[in-house]
């Protein structure tokens, strides 16, 4: 990093865009700032200007300005009716993109009520299957003291009979 500084080019393309700041021209957020490959000078031009060949304002040599990166330059050459189709076609896909959504709310929202009414039906089968359970349970056990009773029975009868 010490050795960029003391490089006398890096000392004066910061120099100049110092000198660029300090006379009053804005340097925007959309400005293309790049340096002459010839003389070093730092260029600032406006991103229309990406793309395009201009002289150099210190040395006068034909200096290309860079495009930046993610930009597509077939924006720029665009005539004003065809932006506005642009924006006319982007308003209406959002207008669009906007009435699925809330047909989808509506949607999701009958499948959430869909939910809660389907929960509360399994609710109520998981309760009557318990009660089934035991009523089962309890005609199990009855038939097995039936079956018991049963079997006094037939002993007392058997004893009866072998006396």
């Amino acid at each position: 990093m010490d050795d960029i500084n003391q490089d006398p080019g890096f000392a004066e393309g910061v120099g100049q865009l110092e000198s660029a700041l300090n006379t009053g021209d804005d340097i925007r957020e959309t400005d293309i700032v790049f340096d002459c490959p010839y003389c070093g000078h730092g260029l600032v031009i406006d991103n229309r200007g990406a793309g395009l060949v201009i002289a150099c304002a210190s040395c006068g040599k034909p200096v290309q300005v860079p495009i930046p990166d993610g930009m597509d330059i077939s924006d720029l050459d665009q005539g004003p009716e065809n932006l506005q189709l642009q924006v006319r076609t982007l308003r209406n896909a959002l207008l669009k993109a906007e009435n699925r959504e809330r047909e989808l709310q509506k949607l999701l929202s009958g499948l959430t009520e869909r939910r809660a009414t389907l929960e509360r039906a399994r609710t109520n089968q998981l309760r009557r299957l318990g009660d089934l359970r035991q009523a089962c349970e309890r005609v199990q056990q009855q038939i097995t003291e039936a079956s018991v009773m049963m079997n006094r029975i037939f002993e007392m009868l058997q004893a009866e009979l072998s006396q």
